[in-house]
């Protein structure tokens, strides 16, 4: 089973990280030959000190490294040589396995029986590591399967409305409410776009390519709008990351100025464009919408979002954080959102 790219120091295991270049065994034994050489290298600065004294005891903890790290393998070959090591050459007898003492005979089995039981308690708690790791691993999978599953359901009933948004419009004669139906199928695929920003990547969950978001929105407006012929809409966006709560919002806000300006902007047949241009502006990201068609009226600032989708763009606004400022003229009109300070 593939294990997770970052792991903790726990969960760390040699085998497996060299499994590419070695054999499990060997990579084992190498681990616990290194272990027992570092633990024999202490043990020289140790007798310069203090000659004789401890001659298992940094054997302990050494055991308990190799075993967690390598498994039971490089346990028992980091154990075996270092007491080896230990009963050969620091003993009372350097040089020889004699004992000075008949009783250390039964210390020397006290010290072997203890770094055994080391070992077996190290390896018991690598296992559990082990299989804790497993169970994280499978429901991760369960998870993105879920949300895979639920991605895929949602973007069929986003689908689903939108083709009998755009059906129903096509097939009705009055102007008035084929206006209505193609702003609601914008909207709905504004939300589909939203949708599939948010869970494209579910390795990344927290943050959202604007330039790549805000193409994906517009190409849905222009199709649904009919904004290929006379009106067309230019983007010129940085490539900012934001998070996806702000992101969407920012989409809807785009969603509905767009909206707005393709409705109001233009008399029937006539051609323009709406410029949409995102990015940062002293440090904050900003948000601005313009037409070149008829322009809003001298009073009409005060009142612009008192209709349905100035009230819908104020409160998407307020979702993402921003603040709308409008910029009315004779010829064309704007609106910039801009993240509050």
């Amino acid at each position: 089973m593939p294990r997770p790219e970052r792991q903790r120091l726990g969960e760390l295991d040699i085998a497996d990280a060299l499994s590419r270049y070695l054999p499990a065994l060997p990579t084992q034994i190498a681990f616990g030959i290194a272990c027992a050489g570092a633990a024999i290298g202490a043990r020289v600065v140790v007798d310069l000190i203090a000659p004789g004294a401890g001659p298992f005891s940094l054997i302990y903890p050494t055991i308990l490294i190799a075993t967690l790290f390598g498994r039971w393998q490089a346990g028992v070959t980091t154990l075996a040589i270092s007491f080896l090591y230990a009963w050969y050459a620091v003993l009372p007898y350097p040089g020889s396995f004699a004992f000075e003492d008949p009783g250390d005979v039964s210390r020397t089995l006290v010290n072997a029986a203890a770094s055994t039981v080391i070992m077996i308690f190290a390896e018991l708690f690598r296992r559990a590591v082990r299989r804790a790791m497993d169970e994280r691993a499978q429901e991760s999978q369960a998870r993105a399967l879920l949300l895979r599953e639920l991605d895929h359901r949602t973007k069929n009933n986003f689908a689903i409305v939108a083709s009998l948004l755009d059906v129903q419009r096509r097939h009705v004669a009055s102007d008035e409410t084929r206006e209505a139906l193609g702003v609601a199928h914008a909207r709905v695929l504004s939300f589909a776009a939203a949708h599939t920003a948010l869970y494209s990547d579910l390795t990344d969950i927290g943050a959202v390519d604007m330039r790549e978001y805000l193409q994906a929105l517009i190409g849905n407006l222009s199709d649904a709008l009919f904004l290929s012929g006379a009106v067309r809409i230019e983007l010129d966006a940085a490539p900012l990351t934001l998070p996806r709560d702000r992101a969407v919002a920012i989409g809807l806000v785009l969603n509905e100025a767009v909206t707005n300006a393709a409705k109001h902007a233009y008399a029937p047949g006539e051609s323009g464009v709406i410029t949409v241009s995102f990015g940062s502006h002293d440090g904050r990201w900003r948000l601005a919408i313009r037409d070149d068609g008829r322009g809003m009226p001298q009073g009409a600032v005060a009142s612009s979002g008192s209709g349905l989708g100035g009230r819908l763009i104020a409160a998407f606004a307020q979702m993402a954080g921003g603040e709308i400022a409008y910029e009315p003229s004779l010829r064309g009109a704007a609106m910039t959102v801009t993240e509050a300070a």
